[in-house]
């Protein structure tokens, strides 16, 4: 039993990326067309609980609806602020006032509903029963998810495993970002990036998670010059995440 529609659907509600009755247009819509009587009845099911909480809790604006408003009308103020404007900078305003007027669930309604949603058997069975390769896949589909699925380091490795040997280096960087700040060791995908000489999604990595980096380990690891020349090229990507004696402590395997 593998719904892997349903699995997408919901995760975008766990983490907060569409409103319950997004959830429940989104799930109505599912392509049944593959999915066997009893799926069907279940996913009916399903869609009946969030229904029902839907209609027990009206959507008030409560004080997470309001703290989320006053951020984006902050960031607002700043740019409207600003004197000199163009087309790029113009059209990051106008989506933040889209994303200010967009619909928001309140956390009660928002609670509810995920607590429905990771009870249910269904839910779990489709969750349980991806490969490694699909898990990696339906995490990596999202950056920097609020709510990734909890996971070990044990059970991290494992996807990253499965990422390399399929060579998938998007997914791996993506799965990294997910886990910032998750108390989870990237050592291995550095390792990868690097006997892979990928300037690119090596900088990247150390763009989004260098905090969370062992810098000076990588450091000693890096001996090709075609990866040094390379992250001398993009030193500014990686933002302050290395720092001047680190960068130079790299550059002097040049001489």
């Amino acid at each position: 039993m593998k719904n892997k529609e349903l699995l997408n659907i919901c995760y975008k509600l766990l983490n907060r990326f569409i409103t319950v009755n997004k959830l429940i247009e989104m799930l109505e819509n599912i392509n049944k067309d593959n999915l066997q009587e009893d799926e069907i009845k279940e996913l009916d099911n399903l869609i009946n609980e969030i229904k029902k909480i839907s209609k027990d809790i009206p959507n008030e604006e409560d004080e997470y609806i309001i703290k989320e408003k006053e951020k984006i009308k902050k960031l607002i103020d700043r740019f409207e602020s600003f004197k000199e404007k163009n087309d790029f900078f113009n059209k990051q305003l106008e989506h933040l006032k889209q994303d200010y007027k967009k619909e928001r669930d309140s956390h009660e309604r928002w609670f509810k509903v995920a607590e429905c949603i990771i009870n249910n058997d269904y839910f779990n069975d489709s969750f349980d029963n991806l490969t490694d390769y699909e898990f990696l896949e339906f995490i990596a589909q999202n950056i920097q998810a609020p709510n990734p699925p909890k996971l070990s380091q044990e059970e991290f490795n494992k996807l990253v495993k499965v990422g390399i040997e399929k060579d998938e280096r998007e997914y791996l960087w993506r799965l990294a970002f997910n886990y910032e700040n998750k108390n989870i060791n990237f050592d291995e995908i550095v390792n990868y990036f690097i006997e892979k000489k990928d300037v690119y999604y090596l900088s990247e990595l150390i763009c989004a998670v260098g905090h969370c980096l062992n810098i000076d380990s990588m450091i000693d690891k890096i001996n090709d010059k075609e990866i040094i020349e390379g992250l001398k090229e993009r030193k500014n990507i990686m933002g302050s995440h290395i720092t001047e004696e680190q960068f130079n402590k790299l550059i002097s395997k040049l001489d």
